[in-house]
């Protein structure tokens, strides 16, 4: 019975507009008795729900699921190929992080040393971020509806963590509004001195914000020209993540 409701639950997962009883018993060549104690064994758990017009559709509980599924290790699974794809592309750091409730934090890390480069950028995992540092934290401010935005600047004073870090609230807003509509953040020396950043989203079930992937680099070498092309790269790497986690149309 087991594989009978994940081949149930697979059903409903491909019909948007949900099946009826018999439609379902039909295709798992089951009586409708049967099939219909199947379904309200998995009603009860909260994996499919009787829609009104006698048509079952997947429940909350799957989505539970899903979105366990994705906060544990099948995230880091699914970036990781990426993120070593980009780090050795760009001959920087690349990061993931998830968002907790005023931080982002560093789960995973790649860093491809090469011969010439003696000195590298890095981070723990588990390191917390500052949810308003740049670039990433534009990154997430900018799925936000603006005036979410705006209040939250409000409620804290923007902290300055270089002489370059943008403390006026206008202009740090104007610079959430720019990677809203680029789907990129990018940073020069504004988080850490010397070091430039660009940062992309990665949605996951239902458009909400799975983590945030940056890419890290020297000023020196990874400059203006170096930063479009690793973020081209990012959100394409990206897009790609979001794909295989369901996240992308």
């Amino acid at each position: 019975m087991v594989e009978r409701a994940f081949q149930l639950l697979g059903l409903l997962a491909a019909q948007d507009g949900g099946l009826r009883l018999s439609d379902l018993a039909r295709e798992l060549a089951m009586s409708k008795g049967s099939a219909h104690g199947l379904l309200k064994s998995l009603e009860r758990t909260g994996a499919v729900a009787l829609e009104h017009d006698r048509r079952y559709v997947l429940g909350p509980r799957v989505y539970d699921l899903a979105q366990a599924y994705l906060l544990g290790g099948g995230l880091r699974r699914l970036a990781l190929p990426a993120m070593r794809r980009l780090a050795a592309h760009t001959g920087a750091t690349v990061f993931l992080g998830q968002v907790e409730a005023d931080a982002i934090r560093i789960v995973e890390m790649v860093d491809v040393p090469t011969e010439s480069t003696t000195l590298r950028l890095s981070a723990h995992r588990g390191t917390r971020i500052n949810l308003l540092a740049p670039a990433t934290g534009w990154v997430v401010l900018a799925g936000w509806p603006p005036a979410r935005r705006a209040a939250y600047i409000d409620q804290r004073p923007l902290p300055r963590f270089t002489a370059r870090s943008i403390i006026d609230r206008a202009a740090y807003l104007a610079a959430v509004d720019e990677t809203a509509r680029t789907g990129i953040g990018m940073e020069c020396e504004q988080y850490l001195d010397g070091v430039n950043a660009v940062a992309a989203p990665i949605h996951g079930l239902g458009g909400e914000l799975a983590a945030v992937m940056w890419i890290v680099g020297f000023s020196s070498c990874f400059n203006m020209a170096a930063m479009g092309r690793a973020g081209t790269a990012l959100r394409e790497e990206a897009l790609a993540i979001e794909k295989a986690l369901g996240g992308a149309e």
